[in-house]
């Protein structure tokens, strides 16, 4: 899981990915949203990475605990709000890996999808049995939630 230490790291993963993210990199709101984000996503401890070989972090899920869900409902609902992998691992399809981290957990997932994200997330989330939710009106992303099977106790 990421920690501030990562955070670095992380960043230049994001700056290298982001049209694919979707981020403008030449936005200065839009970073210092996305920084605020990480640095969210990288003190919650529910943030998985993936590092390869030489130790680089080259995947990652932005996550933690989801703001409504945790005040209003008193849920322990994850809330995945990026989702960054490096071009060279693409082609080793990450993404269930690094969203089993969470679906481990057997808790409530939501993740956000931006408009224009250029990793096949949606189409990821939905092979990992995540449902759409909501498409934002203002063309923002869409939600989609995963909700774990009930237990079974014998």
């Amino acid at each position: 899981m990421a920690s501030l230490d990562d955070v670095p790291s992380i960043w230049g993963l994001l700056r290298q990915v982001s049209a694919d993210v979707p981020f403008k990199m030449e936005d200065e709101r839009e970073q210092e949203s996305l920084l605020s984000e990480l640095m969210a996503c990288c003190t919650s401890g529910l943030s998985p990475v993936l590092v390869d070989g030489q130790k680089r972090i080259v995947g990652v899920l932005l996550a933690r605990r989801d703001d409504f869900e945790w005040v209003f409902r008193n849920s322990e609902a994850i809330h995945v709000a990026y989702a960054a992998v490096d071009p060279d691992v693409r082609a080793e399809n990450p993404l269930p890996s690094l969203m089993g981290e969470l679906q481990g957990r057997k808790v409530p997932l939501l993740a956000s999808v931006k408009s224009g994200e250029g990793l096949g997330f949606a189409a990821a989330l939905g092979e990992l049995g995540f449902t759409h939710e909501v498409k934002a009106a203002s063309g923002w992303g869409d939600l989609y939630q995963w909700t774990p099977p009930p237990s079974v106790h014998n």
